[in-house]
């Protein structure tokens, strides 16, 4: 996936939590807080155990769908907990997505 598309989504996910928020009620925000809140460690305990990642391969080791875990990648880089960074000008060009201080370029393999 190259750097801007991922860059669209992940701000697609941001509005669509903001959107959902008015729509749910009390009891259900918590349980899903709860939910959330346990994937998030999740996600971020796999991502620093990683020399490389992406959303797919994160979505594969959580058993979650890509798009939920855009939204929850989303969601901890608006809350400052991950930092994200795509760079270069080829589709396969990424950086780590790691917790704060620790990002790294990288590259797929081919």
């Amino acid at each position: 996936m190259n750097p801007i598309e991922m860059s669209r989504e992940v701000m697609a996910a941001i509005s669509y939590t903001y959107d959902l928020e008015s729509y749910s009620p009390s009891e259900l925000r918590s349980l899903f807080d709860d939910w959330l809140s346990e994937i998030e460690s999740l996600v971020i305990r796999f991502v620093n155990s990683q020399r490389q990642v992406d959303p797919d391969t994160i979505a594969v080791h959580l058993n979650l769908k890509r798009s939920t875990i855009i939204f929850i990648l989303g969601k901890l880089v608006r809350e400052g907990r991950i930092s994200m960074h795509a760079t270069g000008t080829k589709p396969d060009s990424i950086t780590k997505i790691a917790g704060k201080g620790k990002i790294q370029k990288l590259r797929r393999k081919k």
